[in-house]
């Protein structure tokens, strides 16, 4: 078993640990401990990657796992974390949509009641996290009033909210 105490890097920040990600990924030394998002905040835990390597973890209680975060590197083996993507809804704002600071606050008004975290993405696209494809029948009668002005769509994605948008979830 290996015992991990601290994470070492993200290969989505750190260029050095992305190279050697890379390089790995094609060798039996590249291992990867899946989660689901609302596994994430544990901060201690025991479980085997990929390919049966069996990892005990305790971080700082203040420490949080993301998706990327290398937990072990050497020359021999290099364990990443890999977030399991879930079922999203993301919603985009039409170009042509009149008063489209009205529909901007009515949304978060909306997602807000419903105490889901959003992430908005770098082409300002704004995404939260459902249990099934039904839940976009529900969020098109919630947004009746300004449906005209947006585009829904369900998919599969890897959920990370941002600092102070990670609320608590009712379902």
């Amino acid at each position: 078993m290996i015992a991990i105490s601290s994470v070492v890097g993200n290969i989505f920040q750190d260029k050095e640990l992305a190279d050697k990600f890379e390089k790995l990924q094609k060798t039996m030394s590249c291992e990867v401990l899946r989660f689901y998002r609302s596994e994430l905040d544990k901060t201690r835990f025991r479980k085997q990657t990929d390919k049966g390597t069996d990892i005990g973890c305790i971080l700082d209680s203040d420490h949080k796992l993301h998706n990327g975060d290398v937990l072990y590197s050497n020359p021999e083996k290099f364990i990443v974390i890999e977030q399991i993507p879930e079922k999203i809804i993301s919603i985009k704002i039409k170009k042509i949509a009149v008063n489209s600071e009205e529909t901007l606050v009515k949304l978060g008004h909306i997602i807000g009641n419903r105490h889901r975290p959003i992430q908005i993405d770098k082409n300002g696209e704004i995404i939260f996290p459902i249990l099934s494809d039904s839940e976009l029948d529900t969020f098109k009668k919630l947004f009746s009033e300004v449906i005209d002005n947006i585009e829904l769509k369900v998919e599969e994605r890897i959920f990370e909210s941002k600092n102070g948008m990670n609320v608590h979830e009712h379902r």
